[in-house]
């Protein structure tokens, strides 16, 4: 491998669909669907969210008491990585051992309940231990705290972008020599606020389905979880005696914000985020195998991917093996991002596009996959795009450097 080549070594992942990247990826290529509707609180809810998540079976009891939701996914997706390097781990307490954490809004519910509690009750009677949590970087604070992360420990905020944005911050950390491994990825967290965020903003599916680049879509549905991927240089991973997944190859971003809460018709940002990708991996559009698409089942928000899709791609697009993983995942916001790069680690591993669960069809011209079906070329790319402005698209390939 040629020197500087970021590479993917191993992944941790707790979802809807299945915790550790087996169970992932087995559920991820059956086209299983992590959306459930559940009535036990006396009211409906349909969400992709971690179905009776106990921490402890990974976690153990010890410190659990002082973590959040938010905390918990993460540090189960933490131990989960680490545990997958096997006897090649690396030690516990190496100062070049980070984690880089992508989010939207942390830990949510513990922001709102501390402030809640200061207001009703006044500031005297706050519990100070709860504090902690309130900030947005708790959870990647907590995670490194609990397994010894000693290296770069950074939170990166961009909307439903955050995942992808945090896994360039962290390549780009590897590339300047300021770790030796990292953990990079997101998290995002479902409790009640964020569900009601959900439904204030009229955002949320009325049948309880996410149907990507469907005209007929009416919302998206929310969802949880957290993945990160295992980021090292080829020449750290081979000297640790681990065989890559994948290569991080390209990444680009761009902002393009009309609203707080509006995607741009135009997609002119989302386009320049996959051209500024591909341009940076020295990749052509013939060369991509395949997409792992930000769609979700908002229509303004697919429909402008669509159209940026079009115009990078051109014709080819009809014939373009697309996933859109959050038909399964749902909007897990901060950890979306996350999760669709692991998804094309997983395409690029096995040389197959995973299905896209519950699909119908699609418009615009779109090749959504039913079926596992095989990569038209060596790369895969993967877009995030966010209501909020945030565009980004990052460049995978395969670990022996393989098209180039």
């Amino acid at each position: 491998m040629a020197p500087g080549r970021i590479v993917v070594s191993g992944a941790g992942v707790i979802s809807s669909i299945g915790a550790g990247v087996e169970d992932f990826e087995r559920a991820l290529f059956q086209g299983t669907s992590g959306i459930r509707t559940d009535g036990s609180n006396g009211a409906q809810v349909t969400a992709a969210d971690v179905a009776g998540f106990t921490p402890q079976q990974w976690l153990g009891n010890k410190g659990i008491r002082v973590l959040d939701r938010s905390a918990r996914l993460l540090c189960v997706a933490t131990h989960l990585a680490l545990e997958g390097q096997g006897p090649a781990r690396p030690a516990e307490g190496d100062d070049g051992l980070g984690m880089i954490c992508g989010t939207m809004f942390g830990g949510l519910h513990s922001i709102v309940s501390f402030d809640w509690s200061g207001l009703t009750d006044g500031p005297s009677y706050v519990n100070p231990m709860e504090f902690p949590n309130t900030v947005i970087n708790s959870p990647a604070g907590q995670a490194a705290i609990k397994f010894k992360l000693r290296g770069i420990n950074s939170t990166v905020c961009a909307g439903l972008a955050s995942g992808l944005y945090a896994i360039h911050y962290g390549a780009e950390a590897l590339r300047l020599k300021r770790a030796r491994v990292l953990l990079a990825g997101g998290v995002e967290e479902l409790c009640e606020e964020s569900l009601l965020g959900f439904r204030k903003t009229e955002v949320v599916s009325t049948v309880g389905r996410v149907r990507p680049f469907s005209r007929e879509s009416d919302g998206t549905v929310p969802g949880e979880g957290s993945a990160l991927l295992v980021l090292e240089t080829a020449e750290t991973a081979a000297a640790r005696g681990v065989t890559p997944w994948a290569r991080v190859v390209g990444f680009g971003c761009s902002h393009d914000a009309r609203a707080i809460s509006a995607y741009d018709p135009s997609a002119e940002g989302a386009t320049a985020a996959m051209e500024l990708a591909l341009e940076s991996a020295g990749v052509t559009p013939e060369e991509v195998g395949g997409v792992i698409a930000a769609a979700g089942g908002n229509r303004a928000g697919d429909a402008m991917e669509a159209r940026a899709l079009s115009k990078v791609f051109g014709q080819r697009l009809a014939r373009l093996p697309v996933t859109a993983p959050k038909a399964a995942l749902g909007e897990a916001m901060g950890a979306s991002g996350a999760l669709a790069a692991l998804v094309g680690v997983l395409a690029l591993k096995r040389g197959m596009a995973p299905p896209t669960a519950g699909c119908e069809g699609a418009d615009y011209g779109l090749s959504l996959s039913r079926q596992p079906v095989p990569l038209e070329g060596d790369f895969v790319l993967v877009n995030a795009v966010s209501c909020d402005g945030n565009n980004a698209s990052l460049v995978l390939g395969p670990a022996d450097g393989g098209g180039r």
